[in-house]
């Protein structure tokens, strides 16, 4: 509620965001004029998918920055990233992480795109192993 608050104060004006996001404020967020050019998520947030990034893009046009404090970012997500926000220089998604590693070409295109840029790593899933007597 404070951050809608916030946002309705800066009318329109509000250049950088920075605080706890959800996929609805995003939205709310975005339904302002875009004026927005830097976004830095201070919570867990699985990042949605590409439909979703698209919609979210088309309203923020001007977005340059993103950093993400950790969650989930599949790498769809971060293809529609360099997609749909052509201006996006900085990218710092350190405490993300992914189902697998990037793949080669992905990893190309981001380094190629976007000037500062940190990559989630992929989730480690630790088996653990029981030790059982032998008979």
């Amino acid at each position: 509620a404070m951050a809608c608050a916030a946002v309705r104060r800066s009318a329109g004006r509000c250049e950088s965001f920075r605080g706890p996001v959800d996929g609805r404020f995003l939205l709310y967020l975005a339904d302002w004029p875009p004026s927005l050019w830097s976004l830095h998520v201070t919570c867990r947030y699985d990042m949605p998918s590409e439909s979703f990034i698209s919609m979210v893009a088309k309203r923020l046009p001007l977005l340059e920055q993103l950093v993400l404090s950790g969650g989930l970012i599949e790498q769809a997500s971060l293809a529609a990233l360099v997609d749909h926000w052509p201006r996006l220089r900085l990218l710092h998604a350190r405490g993300c992480h992914t189902k697998r590693a990037i793949g080669k070409t992905l990893r190309r295109r981001l380094e190629d795109r976007i000037k500062d840029l940190r990559l989630p790593h992929p989730a480690r899933y630790l088996l653990s192993v029981r030790a059982v007597p032998y008979p």
